[in-house]
């Protein structure tokens, strides 16, 4: 009885120390940071929605496809100064966030912006973006449109649930607007008559005044302040991410001081008008 007594607490004792190994294991992997998590792997996993040049858009090159972009450039800016390398996912822009909540990719880069909503449930960088609005019109347009007050005597076209709606239904309440898929289809309407505007980021103006033949661009007081412009953020997962943080942040500013991340937007301005203009 005695010896099977002790051979009884001989084995509790070790299930209790195996118990415990398996909880100290578990908690130095939960313990590990995103960052040494990306750099044990060697990879740096970026979701990305394309469709939305100059940020990420698909290019095609003799029959062969390729996710390009200034968020592209931006990922693997932020592999290499992590000594990684990059793979791209690309996704819907609605599955970016459950994928960062169930670690299918480190990061999105897609022109996000850091909203409070998605604060709540997701991590962002410093803003690497912050963009400003523009009037696309016709080259023969002669009506005034010298401030934001002055649309609401027009006929105005925004792509449909862009920030640009919300501006000008919500904010400047112009009374006379219309809501298309994307920006092309603003353009002909425009072109036709139907419509005498067209507000847009000044970004994606530009494009498409490289694109199109007949159209100008105009920039307006009261499209460009804080509130009604659009940010871009990098965006992580919640928890544990500080040093992986403050070396994308370090990256941001570093492209930013050095006018590295405008020559880039260019670049893929640049891009974006030539493949539009080749289709």
């Amino acid at each position: 009885m005695i010896v099977a007594l002790l051979v009884a607490a001989v084995s509790i004792a070790a299930i209790g120390c195996s118990k415990k190994d398996a909880s100290d294991s578990d908690t130095q992997t939960t313990s590990k940071s995103t960052l040494e998590s990306i750099k044990a792997k060697g990879t740096l996993v970026v979701g990305t929605a394309p469709g939305y040049p100059p940020f990420e858009f698909i290019k095609s090159t003799d029959g062969k496809s390729e996710v390009v972009g200034a968020d592209i450039d931006l990922a693997n800016k932020v592999a290499e100064k992590l000594g990684v390398k990059l793979e791209i996912k690309t996704m819907d822009f609605d599955s970016l966030i459950p994928a960062l909540v169930s670690d299918k990719i480190d990061m999105a880069i897609t022109g996000m912006t850091p909203t409070d909503e998605r604060k709540k449930t997701i991590d962002f960088s410093d803003v690497y973006f912050t963009g400003t609005n523009s009037l696309i019109v016709k080259a023969d347009f002669n009506k005034k449109a010298e401030t934001a007050g002055d649309l609401k005597q027009l006929k105005i076209g925004v792509q449909k649930g862009s920030t640009q709606e919300i501006l000008a239904v919500e904010k400047l309440k112009v009374p006379n607007t219309k809501s298309l898929l994307n920006i092309p289809d603003l353009v002909s309407d425009l072109k036709n008559g139907n419509i005498e505007a067209v507000i847009a980021s000044s970004t994606v103006a530009k494009i498409n005044e490289k694109q199109f033949e007949g159209i100008k661009v105009l920039d307006i007081k009261g499209l460009s302040s804080s509130d009604a412009g659009e940010t871009a953020a990098i965006a992580l997962k919640k928890g544990n991410n500080e040093e992986l943080l403050k070396e994308v942040n370090s990256l941001i500013k570093e492209l930013h001081d050095s006018g590295e991340y405008d020559k880039i937007l260019n670049k893929n301005i640049d891009i974006a008008g030539q493949q539009n203009a080749e289709k």
